[in-house]
Order: structure tokens, then sequence, then C-alpha cells
């Protein structure tokens, strides 16, 4: 540590200088042990490490405030400079432009691994103190002038409650990882070799994408791009020549990148072999959920395998994790899943897999992990009062119900469930979580290419069952598509085939299709009148001049910054007439961008289920980390561990939360009931978790 300014309530910035005087100033020590005065930082887990690893001081977490989970509590950026820019803060009292330098300068360590010298740099080092000076003054400005509401009380104790999850960390197999960036290093140079053999030097390597696209046209094939759902498609095809299938089927395999992922996991783990710090507090956006640092576990793919069918077709196929830690792993530590083919595509697919695997427990410890069950579809049925998928929910839940999937297809054709076969059935899910948040043709064929659907049998599937009123309206939606060059590319019947399983959709699920209409027209509503207020979705909407506010059945508010209503022109492709149309639009935060973004129903509807579904995981991660600590062998554990360690969840992904106690300690039945309990504001809401426990992490 070289500085360390501080300010009380409207005094000036005082600047401890490390260099000039190694003792802590009185003032400042005071402060720490004033249990009394809350201490706000601007990304506060570095600071409270400061205080307590280098200035040795156990302050008690509760103390600490944040900022920056602050900010983006409410949709806003996290980088000071940019929120400050946000929230009118002057130049003048916003940070000095000559900030990075200067940190450059004294607090990066040169190519000999010394530090740059303040006497040696004088100049500098006064502006040095000047900038940390200006920080912290420009901090208390925002801090004051940051909303507050979703940032306080249950909330509030969530953050506390994360910083204590990401100080105690995960395990990590930095072995497992270390052979797994030795064999994709090996796979690299194989991959490279058969490029090279294969276009007789052509392409040096099989990652160049461009140089592999001009060779591929060079022999024939004209193939649009690279990505995976392309290349599986071309390769179902029989008269491919066998050299530029070996081609196509190396790509593939290459393109399966986990290395980099492997290798900031060895670049993070610290102490105990855990990594630290991998979860950001809200650093999803405005919903609330939250996002991964490093390592990053919330941004790791499924578990699925690329299976060549009898029939010539590829098709992606889940891999159970007993499976990956039964075989996938002990190839990866012998170099086997360079060339054994039984282990699933090669070395890449095999490091891909293995990936989540390489979350450990510690020795005699074990995971308990609770994964609520398509939580998503509960809360949207819920919020649009949609009671027969609520009593489906039930009923399958109470062990009495069919399978929801092979239920939606039931409604759409009129079918028993008893004959919808495993295609049929996954056409339904598809359906079902992509249109949810009135999606049509587009976000079916996304979310159909990420679970490997060929989309060529759904004519044969849903055409013959169709009533003509609903395929002339899916020719006409396919003529407009087509006219307007948004028809994904795809034939006219696999098109309109799509279109009429969005028909079916809605008018199965009526109360669904009818929440983002009626969330259009309150959120335009409020935003033609400010301080009108409505009721949509069990959410209360108004806007107050500035932010567009929803507010969620727990009272957290999803806010909108600076929502406008617009007005357009627009041409019917057929027909050629005008007409006026209006949409919303907001600023939004990417990074240290804030830009306008356009909305629609739709994403509406996503932010609030999601919101929802975050603060089912707020509400459980408070309950399952008091209830940890009323059981005993759990408690004695958890009190051998550094204060701000001292939390049984140790990780959260998406809807899933993972807790590592000594093994035995608790009955994985009674982690689940807890996971499952209703929040007081979600009376009604069907909540069911599955789950499962053992000594490294996986998607079981």
């Amino acid at each position: 540590m070289t500085l360390l300014t501080w300010a009380v309530d409207d005094e000036p910035v005082k600047c401890w200088d490390v260099f000039e005087s190694p003792q802590m100033p009185d003032e400042f020590d005071s402060i720490l042990r004033n249990d009394s005065i809350p201490l706000i930082a601007h990304k506060a887990d570095f600071d409270r490490n400061v205080i307590h690893r280098l200035l040795k001081r156990k302050v008690q977490m509760e103390r600490y405030r944040c900022t920056m989970a602050q900010a983006y509590s409410h949709a806003l950026p996290g980088s000071l400079e940019t929120v400050g820019e946000v929230l009118g803060l002057s130049e003048a009292d916003r940070k000095m432009a000559d900030g990075k330098r200067l940190i450059q300068l004294f607090c990066v360590p040169q190519k000999d691994g010394t530090f740059v010298s303040p006497y040696d740099r004088p100049t500098d080092w006064a502006l040095f103190k000047a900038y940390a000076i200006q920080d912290t003054a420009t901090l208390r400005r925002i801090y004051r002038k940051l909303p507050r509401h979703n940032y306080g009380g249950d909330n509030l104790a969530v953050w506390h409650l994360d910083q204590r999850i990401n100080s105690r960390g995960f395990g990590f197999d930095a072995d497992l990882a270390r052979a797994a960036v030795i064999l994709l290093d090996k796979a690299k140079r194989h991959h490279d070799a058969v490029a090279a053999d294969l276009t007789e030097n052509a392409v040096a390597a099989v990652t160049q994408r461009d140089k592999l696209l001009r060779y591929l046209a060079s022999q024939g094939l004209d193939i649009p791009n690279m990505r995976a759902s392309t290349i599986r498609e071309y390769l179902e095809s029989s008269d491919i020549d066998a050299g530029i299938r070996l081609l196509l089927e190396t790509r593939l395999e290459a393109s399966k990148s986990s290395g980099a992922k492997y290798k900031k996991g060895l670049a993070q783990v610290g102490r105990g072999s855990r990594i630290r710090g991998s979860i950001q507090f809200g650093g999803a956006g405005r919903t609330g959920r939250f996002s991964g640092r490093g390592f990053q576990p919330h941004n790791m793919s499924r578990p699925v395998m690329l299976v060549r069918k009898p029939s010539g077709k590829y098709e992606l196929e889940p891999v159970k994790a007993k499976y990956i830690d039964a075989v996938i792993l002990p190839a990866i530590h012998s170099g086997a899943a360079l060339s054994l083919p039984e282990v699933y595509g090669g070395p890449n697919e095999a490091a891909a897999l293995a990936l989540r695997h390489c979350i450990v427990a510690a020795t005699g410890n074990a995971f308990l992990v609770g994964d609520w069950s398509n939580i998503e579809g509960r809360i949207l049925a819920w919020i649009a009062g949609e009671l027969w998928k609520l009593a489906a929910f039930r009923e399958k839940d109470a062990g009495t119900g069919a399978d929801l999937y092979k239920l939606l297809y039931s409604r759409f054709f009129g079918r028993l469930i008893d004959t919808i076969n495993d295609t049929e059935r996954q056409a339904g899910k598809v359906v079902d979580l992509s249109m949810g948040f009135h999606g049509g043709v587009g976000a079916f064929v996304t979310m159909a290419a990420g679970y490997g659907i060929d989309l060529t049998v759904l004519p044969a599937l849903v055409l013959p069952n169709a009533d003509e009123s609903m395929k002339k309206k899916a020719y006409k939606a396919w003529r407009r598509a087509f006219l307007t060059g948004e028809d994904y590319d795809l034939e006219p019947d696999v098109y309109q085939a799509c279109d009429i399983l969005k028909q079916l959709y809605r008018a199965s699920s009526p109360a669904i299709d009818q929440i983002a209409y009626d969330l259009d027209e309150a959120i335009k509503g409020a935003l033609r009148v400010p301080g009108t207020s409505y009721t949509v979705g069990r959410c209360q909407i108004w806007f107050d001049r500035r932010w567009l506010i929803i507010q969620l059945p727990s009272g957290r508010r999803l806010p909108y910054a600076n929502a406008q209503l617009h007005s357009e022109t627009k041409i019917d492709p057929e027909t050629g007439k005008e007409w006026r149309s209006e949409y919303v639009s907001y600023m939004v935060a990417r990074g240290k961008s804030w830009f306008r973004l356009r909305a629609w129903s739709g994403l509406f509807v996503e932010n609030i289920v999601q919101g929802i579904a975050n603060d089912v995981l707020r509400a459980a991660l408070l309950r399952v980390d008091r209830w940890l600590w009323t059981i005993p062998n759990v408690a004695n554990f958890l009190r051998t561990l550094p204060p701000d360690e001292q939390s049984g969840i140790v990780l959260h992904v998406h809807d899933e939360i993972v807790a590592e106690v000594p093994q035995g300690s608790v009955e994985l039945k009674d982690f689940l009931r807890v996971m499952a309990e209703n929040p007081p504001w979600a009376n009604g809401l069907p909540l069911a978790v599955e789950g499962w426990t053992g000594p490294r992490y996986g998607k079981r």
C-alpha cells in the first residue's frame, strides 16, 4: 500500500502517505475501531482486503457499503468515472484524467520487479496524492447522488452475504486444469497439422476462419460461415468429399475452446487452492442477477456431446456427470483424450465437458446443490395468471402430472400425451422456452440451434395438423419476412411451420400472450402521463420524469434511466401503406459505456421474470445461510473459518445454490426443502427444487 485517503461526512479528505509515515494515523485508527461508522468504498472488497489483510484490522462485514454494488443495483455503470458522468457530476468533480498513468507508474512493478520510488518522481508523487484525494471526494459526491432503494434491508444483507461467499470461494482442481491446458496445446498442434496437410498449407491453423472459408470455396463448398450449427448442417450432406468432411469436423472440434477458462482459473486460484471473488453482485444489469468474474462459473456451456446418428445427422445430447468423472477426467489426466474416439468428440470437447468439474469440495467436505426447476416458466405463468399451467406445475411436483413439454404439445395438436415422441417433446420445450417472452420465429430458430433441433423435420410434424387459418397467417408472415429480408434464410415451409408453432403457443397460453400487450400499454401510458401508476403482472409501473420504474412483488425496483417514448413511420412491404408506431427506449450500461437501447414489450416481460427469479434466489440465499448456522456440525465448522469467510454457501450460478459443508452433516432433502420455501411476497408461486450432493461440481 502506498496511499490511503478517507473523509468523514463533510470534512476535508485526509491522506495517509505511507512512505512519509508508516504509522497509521490515530484518526483513521479510531474510525476503524468505531463500529457505529459505516465504511463506504467503491469496489469495497478491495478496500476490505487492504484493511483486513494489510492493516490487520478486523472490521465487521456489516459496516461496509459498496458504491459499485449500489450502482449496479440500480442499472447504472459500475465504473466510477462513468457513473459520475451519468449522475451529472461536473468535470471538475470527477476523477483526474491522469490517474491511470499515475497508478501504472507507482502501483505496477517494473520489469525487474521493483517499484518506482516517490523520491525519484516527487512531482508525479504529488500529483498522485492529489489524484487519490480527488478520487475520494468524487466517491463522496457519487454516494450522495446514487439511488438507494435497491441497496438496503434484505438486499444489503444479500450483498454482505455475497462478500462472505466471495471471500470463502470454492475449491479448484489445479492439477486437472494444468492437465487440460497441456492436452489442449497438444490438440491445437494436431488440429493445425491436419488443416495444413488437408489444404496443402493453404490454411496453417484450423482457427483461421477467413482462410478456411476461402479454401472451402475454392473446393466448391460455398459454406456461408464457420458457426457450429452451420458446420453441423453441412456435415449431414452425404456427398461431401472425405477430406473436406475431416477438415470441417476438425474445425468443429477445435472451436470448442475452454483453454482460456482453465488458464483464468489457474491465474485466479489462491490460498487453500480456492478461487475467490468470482461473483459480481448485480453485475448482469437491471434485473439484479449476478454475473461472473475471472473463471466465471456463470458462463459455462451445457455439458452436451455431438453425436452422429445412423441416419448421418448430428445431434447434441446431454452428458452425465458420472460419465465425465469416470471417463473424461482420467482421460484428460493421462492424455488419452487426445486420441481415444470413445472420449466424446476429441480433446477439445473432453476439456469443455470437464470444465465445471474443476470445482471441488475440500477434503472431508461435500457439495449440496439445489436447482430450481423451470423457474422462469413458473414465474411467467404466475405473473400472467395462466391457470392451466400453474395447475400443471403443481400436479407435476406432486408426482401426478404429465411432462409439461408433452402437455404443451398435446394442447397444440389435441394429441394424447402417451403418443408424443421425443422429437415432438423437444419441439414443445423449445417453443415454451423461446416464445414465453413474446418471442417469434427468430427466437425459436435461435434456441433451436442451441438445442440441436433439426428444423427441416418441422413441416412434416406441424403442417398436416394445422388448420387452414393458421396456414394462411403463417404464409403471410413468411411473405412479409421474405420481402424485408428477415426470414433467416429458412425454406418457406420451415418458416411457416415455426410461425404456426408460435400461433399455437400463444393460443394455448392466452394469459401469457396477453401480459406482453398489457405491459406495453401500461409502460407507454406511464411515459405519456408521468406520475400515473399501473398494475400489471403483480408489478407496479410508473414514470417520474427521469426513471421508468417497474416495482416487483418483492418491493425491489427495475429502473430504466431516461426512458423515452418515440414515434416512427412504418411501411407495409406488400401494400406500401404507411402507419405510425410507438416504441420505448432507455439508457443502458455495458461496461464503461452508457447508451440508448430500443426496447419492446417482450424484453420488459423477460426483465420482470428474471428480476423475480433473482428475488427468489436472494431470499433463498439468506434463508439457507441462516438455516445452515442452526446445524451444530456446520456451525462448528464455519467458526473455524476467518470471520469474513463464514458462509456455508460457496457459489450460486443463475438459479442454483451450492453449499459446501462437512460430509454427512446435512441431509440433501432438508437442504432442498429450505431452498424451495416461498418468500412471503410469492404466495401461490409453485416452486420446486432438484439437487444432488457430492465432492465435485457438475450438471447432474
